[in-house]
């Protein structure tokens, strides 16, 4: 028996060994990297390795797969950007490598093109169906072909492989992606995702099916099943030549601009003629923020209304901005309910709990008397500051703002019971349904929720927000150097408002001002559109409310070149409408790619309303592979068809490791670092297999022990 012991001992440490080597301080009980205690000081050798960087074994500890450079490369024409961005690396050993990276894009990001350069071969992706890509990559690794593949994980967050880099080799990863700038206010801007913060994983954990699943610090759980994918290692610490990035960008507005700002970094400008060249005072910035440009045009020269046309296959393509005036000053605002959700998770430790702090205290102030209001904490859960909504007294008021300052940012991002309870818990208190209709039409009900948006299971919430949001509005304000943009912008699509970007804290005064000069005035209602000359299919279907300040932004394609199209809606119930002449005039490529990624968005939509986020894949995949657009079912891949990797040579997957946001004081998750062939995945399987040999010898012991005493 105490053989038996023994033997179950040893193959209980295999396991946890096993466990421990492959995938360092992972909690089994639940994917959230915060509540695993991960401990950084188990790796002081890493401590010094920088953010973006490749890690591999030697003598010395990890050597790191050095980023020389990044850089982006932006050309900005009209309303359209076209962002090419390219990472160099190095592999200083003597091993051949496989390289994992998951990078932020922008969340309305279109990735039409990617190619890759290892010494003077340069390798052009195509667009193939997601499987049948990874299958030719998986195919081309193995015989010791060079290959790519990049992958979307999330419309803002994408995966990049590159397998067999050489010993001293030099890579060089390239993509290409357009985006439409943003206008509110009179400004338009550009953002350029640098780092992501860690996404939090609800659900309990369980072992991966695939080695391929053994990616990221976080294991698959029922509600996110794809963690490991959207959880890269990332790192507080960088080498001064770690992680850097070189940012230029030319912009050919067609108008005369004020005054170009990056409220996070240092720029210099210059105009040639009708061009201004933009680029970073420092040669090479940190990663660890978000890239923010904003510029307005001169006052005489503000635009009212726009119109950019490409034509792709004998079809006329069109990006519409028609911006509606803005006539609400005199309009008196009606009584309110204002429910403010604050995430005081883990992620939100630093600049963004201040920030949030400071944002709220600002909405504080903007309640009347006459309003109601209430205040939701969470984290791992959730509290409420009145077990219902109450009238802004003073009393309730100063009750409010201590509560406020003593928030302290710990614990897990538990999303959906706060929102949920926001979004039904007024309702609920009404018994009288007639009672309740009789006050929606006096009261309006608005829901500003500050976070940043730093969760795995987008899709669920997407669907509670849209199942309950019936007559309330939801705001989204994202906090922090770098927020979950796609949860954010859409979760506020999804709940009828708007979303605001918070970087600093000195931006959370204009911001919170400029919010609640929108929701504080009636939104545009009842959009309709009707394009003259030809049939069109034109996107976001249907048209979103529009707060003031707000264009409207239509991506469409024609039958037939159309001749003007119309817009009406309801403001503060009055009609209101206006017609737009269309000129072809202006051309501007990459519309019809803008185009498909906006109906790929519409389709998406419609599956999480629907509740089959599935249901439009065949459409989807059709739309990437006419178009040449990575979309969730569609990804590029790109294979060297000469092998330079000896068959008996091992290939080591390495991940690269993002940097910590500026200003977070959440601990950094695991960084990850190579696997080689065996992994966390085989490593389990042969441990279960000595555990049921263990266990058979035990029934034959307990067996034999039976026989004998029988025997006596």
């Amino acid at each position: 028996m105490h053989r038996i012991q023994f033997l179950v001992s040893i193959v209980f440490c295999l396991i946890t060994a096993a466990s421990a080597s492959a995938y360092q301080g992972v909690d089994y009980q639940g994917a959230n990297y915060q509540e695993a205690n991960y401990q950084e000081a188990n790796y002081a050798a890493l401590d010094e390795v920088g953010a973006g960087s490749l890690l591999m074994p030697s003598e010395q500890g990890y050597t790191p797969f050095v980023r020389s450079q990044s850089e982006f490369d932006v050309q900005v024409n009209g309303l359209v950007s076209r962002v090419t961005l390219r990472q160099s690396f190095i592999n200083p050993s003597r091993q051949w490598v496989e390289a994992v990276y998951v990078l932020p894009l922008p969340e309305n990001s279109a990735v039409n093109a990617m190619r890759i350069r290892i010494g003077e071969r340069v390798i052009e992706g195509e667009i193939k169906e997601k499987q049948e890509a990874r299958r030719l990559y998986t195919q081309a690794k193995a015989q010791g072909m060079r290959a790519g593949l990049l992958q979307q994980q999330r419309p803002d967050l994408f995966s990049t492989q590159v397998a067999n880099i050489g010993p001293h080799e030099t890579i060089e990863v390239e993509l290409t992606f357009l985006q439409t700038l943003r206008y509110d206010q009179g400004e338009f801007s550009l953002r350029l995702p640098m780092t992501l913060t860690p996404r939090y994983i609800p659900g309990l954990s369980r072992l991966p099916e695939s080695p391929e699943q053994v990616q990221g610090w976080a294991f698959p759980t029922a509600q996110v099943t794809d963690a490991p994918m959207i959880t890269p290692p990332q790192t507080h610490h960088a080498a001064a030549d770690q992680l850097q990035a070189r940012v230029r960008i030319q912009v050919t507005p067609g108008y005369q601009v004020q005054q170009f700002q990056a409220p996070y970094h240092d720029i210099d400008v210059t105009r040639l003629s009708e061009v201004y060249q933009i680029r970073t005072r420092s040669e090479q910035v940190a990663m660890d923020r978000d890239f923010v440009l904003r510029w307005k045009p001169v006052a005489q020269q503000s635009p009212v209304a726009a119109y950019f046309s490409e034509q792709v296959s004998g079809r006329d393509h069109g990006l519409i901005m028609v911006i509606p005036p803005a006539t609400a000053d005199g309009i008196s605002v009606a009584p309110r309910e204002l429910i403010l959700i604050i995430d005081s998770s883990g992620s939100m430790a630093g600049q963004s709990m201040l920030q949030a702090k400071q944002a709220l205290h600002m909405a504080l102030s903007r309640l009347r008397p006459q309003d109601r209001f209430n205040i939701i904490d969470f984290d791992s859960g959730y509290r409420t500051l009145f077990p219902h909504s109450t009238a802004a007294s003073p009393a309730a008021l100063r009750r409010a703002q201590g509560f406020v300052d003593g928030l302290v940012a710990n614990g897990g991002t538990e999303m959906a019971s706060p929102l949920r309870w926001a979004l039904t818990q007024a309702d609920a208190e009404h018994v009288d349904e007639e009672q309740l209709e009789e006050e929606q039409a006096d009261v309006i009900a608005q829901i500003v929720f500050i976070t940043d948006g730093s969760v795995g299971n987008e899709s669920a919430l997407f669907e509670l927000i849209h199942q309950h949001i019936a007559h309330k509005r939801l705001y989204t304000v994202a906090i922090g150097a770098a927020p979950n943009g796609f949860f954010m912008r859409k979760a506020a699509e999804f709940g009828r408002g708007t979303y605001t970007y918070i970087g600093s804290t000195d931006e959370v005064q204009s911001a919170m001002a400029e919010l609640f000069g929108k929701i504080e005035k009636p939104a545009l209602t009842q959009i309709s559109v009707q394009v003259e000359g030809g049939a069109a299919e034109w996107y976001p279907q249907p048209v979103p409310d529009l707060f003031v300040g707000e264009p409207l932004l239509i991506k469409a394609r024609f039958d037939q070149p159309p001749a003007a199209v119309s817009i009406a809606g309801r403001f503060a119930g009055q009609q209101w409408q206006t017609r737009l002449q269309l000129r072809s005039d202006q051309q501007a490529a990459g519309v019809a790619t803008l185009w498909a990624r906006a109906k790929v968005a519409s389709l998406q939509d419609d599956g999480v309303r629907q509740g089959n986020a599935a249901m439009h894949r065949d459409a989807i995949v059709a739309l990437g592979l006419e178009h040449r657009l990575l979309t969730p079912y569609t990804s590029f891949v790109a294979v060297d068809k000469t092998p330079v990797r000896p068959q008996d040579a091992a290939v080591q997957q390495a991940q690269i490791a993002n940097r910590m946001p500026a200003g977070s004081r959440q601990p950094a998750p695991a960084v990850g670092y190579p696997r080689t062939a065996l992994g966390l995945h085989w490593h389990l399987v042969i441990g279960f297999l000595l555990l049921g040999l263990a266990l058979l010898l035990w029934q034959r012991a307990e067996f034999g022990g039976q026989a004998h005493a029988e025997l006596a």
